[in-house]
């Protein structure tokens, strides 16, 4: 009696060590796992979805050159002005693009100047004639990480050249046209790669110049830009701070490294079955149909016990009768 009751007290004592070290082991696990959470999430930074205002202005200038003439003294004259056909020697157009937004941006911008030829009737309703020239083929600026990118650029306009292309289809084919030369600066814009938001546009801004085959005043006609849109930047996530995420995996590692021990720990808390109760267990799933279990002793008085090897020399015996297995387990 003394020795039972020392060795229950021992199992109880350690089983007492194992409950302690288990408490331990999930305690170090939740405080590890919060720490590693709480530096993981300060070595990211993380930005929401939100709208970015951009606008587009641009400021078209021109210039018309004159031959040599007996009654003007300066070499050109400004913008919306009035012009005499004969006396115009070239045009010298300056483009000016701004670009800009509320929050920094990647962007890829692509732009050509294009002269267009049209010769119309004289409702203007249908074309007899178009054709497209390339005074400056394609450009490409890049603006990384800014929040405003400039785009200049000077192209020269041989008037004579034009005007006496569409006067030589009229006087060739006897049409009663008119014919204008359209120049225009189209300028494309793309979210650069790997960009946090999607954008793909155009914008153009251009100069209507008039052609004439007799020498009276013209007037040209242009467009500017000046728009306001907007772009959605999508949520993302950057890198802050390398160190906090160093020490973050370190914790995460370590609450990891508790909640084996803790594993191990129940697991040892757990009743162990034997060979016997494993054995037991299987009979009982695959041969259920064979047998009964019963809930009290079964009663063996007055019958004869024959032994048998195996089981399975029992399975034998119940096919012969065409009786249950009867099954009581005694502790």
């Amino acid at each position: 009696m003394t020795m039972e009751t020392g060795s229950s007290a021992k199992a109880d004592a350690r089983r007492k060590k194992i409950v302690e070290r288990l408490v331990f082991d999930i305690i170090a696990f939740s405080l590890l796992l919060v720490i590693g959470t709480l530096l993981l999430n300060k070595s990211f930074q993380f930005d929401n979805e939100k709208i970015v205002k951009y606008s587009e202005k641009s400021n078209l200038d021109y210039k018309v050159y004159l031959k040599e003439n007996d009654f003007y003294e300066v070499p050109y004259l400004g913008k919306d002005m009035l012009y005499v056909a004969s006396l115009i020697d070239k045009l010298v157009i300056d483009f000016d693009y701004d670009f800009s937004s509320d929050d920094t941006e990647s962007i890829d911008f692509s732009y050509s100047v294009i002269a267009k030829l049209s010769i119309d009737n004289s409702t203007g309703t249908k074309s007899y004639f178009e054709k497209s020239y390339t005074l400056l083929a394609d450009k490409k600026v890049n603006m990384v990480n800014a929040s405003s990118e400039k785009i200049s650029e000077e192209v020269s306009v041989d008037y004579p050249y034009y005007n006496a292309l569409a006067n030589s289809f009229k006087n060739q084919y006897g049409v009663d046209a008119d014919s204008n030369l359209t120049v225009y600066m189209l300028i494309n814009k793309k979210n650069a790669e790997k960009s946090d938001f999607v954008l793909d546009s155009s914008s153009v801004m251009n100069v209507v110049i008039p052609l004439s085959e007799r020498s009276v005043d013209i007037s040209l006609d242009y467009k500017n830009i000046n728009e306001t849109s907007t772009i959605i930047k999508k949520r993302t996530m950057t890198i802050n701070d390398y160190i906090p995420m160093i020490l973050a995996a370190m914790f995460i590692i370590l609450a990891l490294v508790m909640m084996i021990k803790g594993m191990r720990n129940f697991n040892k808390l757990r009743k162990k079955k034997s060979a016997y109760d494993k054995k037991v267990a299987k009979i009982l799933k695959e041969y259920d149909r064979l047998i009964a279990e019963s809930s009290s002793l079964i009663s063996v008085e007055d019958k004869e016990i024959i032994e048998i090897a195996k089981f399975s020399e029992l399975l034998d015996i119940h096919d012969n009768l065409q009786k249950p297995i009867m099954y009581y387990e005694a502790e």
